[in-house]
Parts: structure tokens; sequence; C-alpha cells
């Protein structure tokens, strides 16, 4: 299935993407597409490659066939480092994964000190912008362990969007979170969705899907099974799995409620 957008620029493009865990295949031939300014929603069930496609894309798993292509650039191009892929993409995994013994501002400042080198004082104006626009200017001074897990979570997107990249992974960011933090941190997805930020993210939180995703893509047993406009995939499936799936997810209690 070729599930790619067309019109805006491309930043990101998946060409049939092969991942295998041994004999598990976690990946068989996914073919997505994100254009500049788009949000792709990806949803599926546990084990359909839903994660494993965005640790390739950003290369904390490599891929075993196929390509992934950030602004036209194959991630495997020899002469692209590690540390220069995730410049350009950022990625905000389920565990928040901040350092214990750093304040909010010292997390937030690390990479574009380490990575972009940037002057002290810049970084540090930049991580204050950003803590401002995901509602924790308070809490520069704080430490992770003084954090609900919603703030933790919107101090882990600070953190990734203070490198400015091309393209932003979520990887089910509210799976560990209560209903009231759940909407904070989907209320700065909102935000950047409003702004124009490029993401991709794994969720299955319909109801953001259908308000902000561009595009859904419906994803089990390592494929892109349906792909189409959100409300499309969620109330008029071409696929019997995917009827099966939505019919489960979109009665479950709360889905409209964040």
């Amino acid at each position: 299935m070729t599930s790619a957008p067309t019109g805006a620029s491309r930043v990101v493009e998946i060409r049939r993407a092969v991942k295998r865990f041994g004999t598990l295949v976690a990946l068989d031939g996914v073919d997505l597409s994100v254009a500049e300014g788009e949000v792709l929603v990806i949803c599926g069930p546990s084990g359909s490659g839903k994660s494993t496609l965005l640790r390739c894309i950003n290369r904390l798993e490599e891929l075993d066939d196929g390509d992934v292509l950030i602004g036209g650039r194959s991630i495997r191009d020899r002469g692209w480092g590690v540390d220069q892929l995730r410049r350009r993409v950022g990625f905000v995994a389920q565990a928040y994964s901040l350092f214990p013994h750093l304040t909010v501002l010292q997390n937030v400042t690390l990479a574009p000190l380490k990575l972009r080198k940037l002057p002290r004082a810049e970084a540090a104006a930049l991580a204050e912008r950003l803590l401002v626009r995901v509602g924790l200017a308070d809490k520069l001074t704080a430490y992770p362990s003084q954090l609900s897990g919603g703030q933790q979570q919107r101090c882990a997107i600070a953190r990734a969007l203070a490198m400015q990249p091309d393209v932003m992974l979520f990887d089910e960011p509210t799976s560990a979170l209560d209903p009231e933090m759940i909407r904070e941190v989907l209320d700065v997805l909102r935000g950047l969705a409003a702004d124009g930020t490029t993401m991709i993210v794994v969720t299955h939180e319909m109801g953001f899907a259908r308000e902000v995703g561009d595009h859904l893509a419906f994803m089990d047993a390592a494929q892109v099974v349906e792909y189409g406009w959100p409300d499309a995939v969620c109330e008029r499936p071409h696929e019997e799995r995917t009827r099966q799936f939505m019919s489960t997810i979109l009665h479950r209690a709360g889905s409209y409620a964040v």
C-alpha cells in the first residue's frame, strides 16, 4: 500500500521499510510519507509495528531493508551521522527519560549546548521560550521528581523541540498518564499542530486523531492496512480488520473525552 500525501514537500518518506527481530517481522514493506506541516497519526493493536517504525526513522533501530528519507536524504547515507540525523528528527517516547539530577531548564538546554553548540545564554533563552510554550514557565528550577507525569512529558517535548527538528515523532506520549494529564499533553500537541509542526504521532486517542490529524494510518501485522482522512478511516474503513479495531477503540470509555 502506498500512503503518501501530495502537494507540499515531503519531510519524511518511508519506502518499503522492513525490520526483523530474528524470525519476527516487525515491519513488512511499509510505505508512508509525511508532508511539511502535516500531522500523521498512526494507530493499531499492540505488536503491529507502530513503535518500531518510529524507532527506525531516527535509527534507534536499523532497517533490514527499504529506506527512510528525511528532507530527501536517506538515513542510510554514510555521510550522515546519527547525531546529525537526530538534530532533524525529534523523538518523544512513552517514558519521559529525563535526567533526574538536572533541573527542568538544564534538561532542555543540554542538547542545544552539546550538539548544536549554542552559547549558554542563547540555549537558556530558547529553553525558557519552549518551557513557556508547554506550560512549565514556573518549573525551571524544579527536578523531574518534583513534577507530575504530565509535566515530565511536557518537559520531554520541550527538550525535543530545543533541537529545532524538521519532524517530531511521538510514541504513545499519553499512554502512561491519567485523563487530566492526558489533556495537558494533547493540548501541547494541538498547539504544535496549529503552529505547523510536522509530526508523526502514534496514539489510540481517536478524538485527538480526528481533530488534529491530517492523515491516519492503521497498522496491523507489520503492515499499513489502511490510510486516509481520519474521519473516513474511523467511520468508513474499507478493510475488515480496520473495522474490528475501530469498533473496539471508538467505544472505549473516554475516547472522545480529551
